[in-house]
């Protein structure tokens, strides 16, 4: 630090009484007091004795932070962003894709899977097609259906009693209920024909955007067989 003339030494003290100059000027010369030369506020004695290393600086900020953890934590945790509320349309979307992923496992890997995971499937089954049909929707045994097919892949089978549609493939009414008793055929022949026909349902709310669950929402015997040994409780051969 560069040694300061009387001159230099009363021009940073203007204002102190000469007395006291006189005392912190014997101090000075005698090494035991610096005055505040840089004008920051603090002599520059307690700036030479305090000044921190890098290393030093970063202990201290590390532990000011360490004190802040324990006393208030919340301070110090990254709020994590809120996911937006999910619409209708996305509980409803999210519901169809777990509905097909467990109805698809429980008709192609049944017999891969253990009892626990059937059981877990067939509950999320369940619940799936309850929140994507009408609420007021059940199925009964004597139910007339009609399925309306056209020229292309895509289906409809309406229950008559609820006037609920649900959408099917020609190759899962095949796999399921080809040639089933108390099914009433509407054959379209113009392309656009049913498309017209699921918009009027879906327009009413009646509309189920997935194929129902066989023997929960559909209990249509395979045959008239079938259908005369439901009815009667037994059949002899």
């Amino acid at each position: 630090m560069t040694t300061l003339s009387y001159n230099e030494f009363r021009a940073l003290h203007k204002g102190t009484p000469q007395g006291e100059m006189s005392e912190l000027w014997k101090k000075y010369k005698a090494g035991e007091y610096q005055p505040d030369a840089d004008n920051d506020g603090i002599h520059d004695s307690v700036d030479d004795d305090v000044s921190l290393s890098m290393e030093e600086e970063f202990a201290a900020k590390n532990k000011v932070a360490d004190m802040v953890d324990e006393e208030h934590p919340e301070l110090l945790v990254d709020e994590e962003p809120e996911e937006p509320e999910k619409t209708p349309e996305q509980i409803y979307q999210e519901n169809l894709l777990n509905f097909a992923n467990a109805y698809r496992l429980l008709q192609n890997s049944r017999h891969r899977l253990t009892a626990d995971q059937i059981q877990i499937l067939e509950l999320r089954l369940i619940d799936t097609a309850k929140a994507t049909r009408p609420s007021n929707f059940h199925a009964k045994p004597e139910d007339g259906w009609q399925l309306w097919v056209g020229p292309h892949p895509e289906a409809l089978i309406v229950n008559e009693r609820n006037q609920i549609a649900f959408c099917i493939t020609r190759a899962w009414w095949a796999k399921n209920y080809q040639g089933s008793f108390l099914v009433q055929d509407m054959i379209l022949d113009e392309p656009g024909r049913l498309e017209t026909i699921r918009n009027g349902f879906r327009r009413k709310g009646k509309l189920v955007l997935r194929n129902p669950i066989p023997g929960i929402e559909i209990k249509l015997p395979a045959s008239r067989l079938e259908a005369i040994v439901t009815s009667s409780g037994s059949y002899e051969g």
